[in-house]
């Protein structure tokens, strides 16, 4: 084990012992059953009526504007107040990777199950558009029929560091030339079609084409692109409700600046559960996912007006004052302002604030009442380091619950994945197929034990695998590396999952948009285990 994840997995899966897992986590279910109940039981958390009737009419007016306001979304942005299970994924080129779908499949899957235990969870997905532009907002890898290495599309002109709700969705050459590049990668997979699913395969394609053109030009901005990429096939295709959330939204972050208080007030305090956080992980011999807090920690970042640089303050303090100031590096300007610790007045200054990290589910937690949140790896790591501390100054925090790692089939993997060579890797075998057949049988008649234990079976089955090929090194066009590349995402060396490898379209492309996000949510269900690994056997 390296990480805290690692520890939460495998109490999660009744393999190890846990004893800290009340300071880090709460409590760590085993199954999303056991998530819903859990949440069923938690004391009430309170919004005022104003924040919350406020809410309700930005997202309302929000989802309005895009056209996704169907009547189920608008019945659920009412009950809001009543609860909420929320995930959320930073806005990225072409809506992103396979793993949103996965996210939001397993928010609607708990929402339905909450239903029946009498606490209803409204599914709010989070559209974050806060974060400094960064190369994984402004770039998508694609498949690559020659070679391991993938095929990049970026996004030019983007400046690191200015925050991501500056890009806009206007450059409609740039779209035209990068969905031609798209249409070209494909075309050459077109041979490992059969002939008879050609035209279908074709069609698709085209289909997946033309919905990214008409998303990207009835948006104006990188965050609007996205929701309308999810908003459509969530909520207009499939009809599921989902509320999508802009988090850059000016007048939703003035409702949450409210919730920069408790950590001005008691920013000693919480500094020092999150490093007493951090040097508990450290003892248990495992890696934090961050360092401490300096003394010098703000809970936000400040927007330079100039450029939109996301600038990083430090805070001193001074009989009771604090004093923030930090430079922008582009301009060169300096910037500073003074709060009063026993009197916190935000108001000159909210709309250049952003949260961080770390503050941005507790700011969430002031405006909707979350109950549970749907998490990866990074952010089940990275919480355990938050959640002690952000307790300590007094929120009421949602209980993590891990999604399921998933792997998903397309013909070019499975008509490559016959080579002799590859035996000893591909997980497409009919064994493997067994397993499968099993745990649909047992979610399907709700067999506990056999669900647990051949979902166990099918995680272990693809690790043996992923991991006995990650350690191949060969030539980038030798098929065991292109293999290793389509199946499981290890385009390079961080890269280890076709989820969070490649764009949610790769898919799509063989299900086809009516199917795509559907195929994640069949996963899910009230005994699916919390975390491990799942596959879904998409075919034309």
């Amino acid at each position: 084990m390296e990480r805290i994840g690692d520890l939460y997995d495998a109490y999660a899966n009744e393999q190890a012992n846990f004893p800290d897992s009340a300071y880090f986590y709460n409590t760590i279910p085993k199954t999303y059953g056991d998530a819903v109940e859990y949440a069923a039981s938690m004391p009430e958390i309170k919004i005022e009526d104003k924040n919350i009737s406020k809410l309700k009419h930005i997202l309302t007016d929000y989802h309005e504007s895009l056209g996704i306001l169907t009547q189920k979304t608008k019945d659920n942005i009412s009950k809001l107040h009543e609860g909420v299970v929320l995930a959320g994924q930073q806005a990225t080129i072409f809506g992103g990777t396979g793993i949103i779908g996965n996210k939001i499949s397993a928010i609607v899957n708990v929402s339905e199950m909450s239903k029946e235990k009498g606490k209803f969870l409204v599914p709010v997905f989070l559209i974050n558009t806060h974060d400094s532009i960064q190369p994984e907002i402004t770039t998508i890898h694609l498949p690559n029929y020659q070679s391991s290495v993938s095929k990049a599309i970026h996004l030019p002109d983007a400046i690191d560091g200015v925050i991501a709700k500056t890009i806009t969705s206007t450059n409609y050459a740039w779209l035209e030339e990068s969905l031609s590049v798209i249409k070209n990668i494909f075309s050459e997979f077109k041979s490992t079609i059969n002939k008879d699913k050609l035209k279908l395969f074709l069609e698709k394609t085209e289909h997946v084409l033309t919905f990214l053109r008409e998303t990207y030009r009835s948006s104006s901005d990188l965050g609007e692109w996205m929701t309308l990429i999810w908003g459509i096939q969530t909520n207009i295709i499939n009809d599921w409700g989902v509320v999508f959330f802009p988090t850059s939204h000016p007048e939703i972050r003035k409702l949450t600046s409210e919730g920069y208080a408790p950590f001005l007030q008691s920013r000693s305090n919480y500094i020092q559960e999150f490093n007493r956080a951090t040097e508990k992980i450290e003892k248990l011999g495992l890696t934090p996912t961050t360092a401490k807090k300096k003394s010098d920690y703000a809970p936000f970042f400040y927007e330079c007006p100039n450029d939109h640089y996301r600038i990083k303050l430090s805070c001193s303090e001074n009989n009771g004052i604090l004093h923030f100031q930090g430079k922008c590096p582009i301009d060169k300007v300096d910037y500073s302002f003074s709060v009063n610790k026993d009197n916190i007045d935000l108001s000159d200054h909210v709309k250049n604030l952003y949260p961080r990290l770390d503050t941005n589910q507790a700011l969430l937690q002031t405006i909707i009442p979350t109950y549970i949140r749907i998490s990866g790896p990074g952010e089940i790591n990275y919480n355990a380091q938050v959640i002690p501390a952000v307790q300590k100054i007094g929120f009421k925090f949602p209980l993590y619950v891990k999604y399921t790692r998933m792997l998903y089939n397309t013909p070019w993997i499975e008509k490559f994945s016959k080579d002799p060579s590859l035996e000893p890797f591909s997980i497409l075998t009919p064994e493997f197929f067994g397993i499968l057949g099993s745990l649909a049988k047992a979610r399907r008649k709700s067999e506990i034990p056999e669900l647990k234990e051949f979902s166990k079976k099918l995680g272990d089955y693809i690790n043996v695998r992923r991991l006995a090929i990650k350690k191949v090194k060969s030539k980038p066009t030798d098929l065991i590396e292109r293999f290793k590349s389509w199946q499981f995402g290890m385009y390079d060396d961080r890269h280890q999952w076709q989820e969070v490898s490649w764009p949610w379209f790769v898919m799509a492309i063989v299900t086809g948009l009516n199917d795509s996000i559907s195929s994640y949510r069949r996963h899910y269900s009230p005994e699916t285990p919390v975390g491990g690994i799942s596959f879904i056997n998409s075919m034309l």
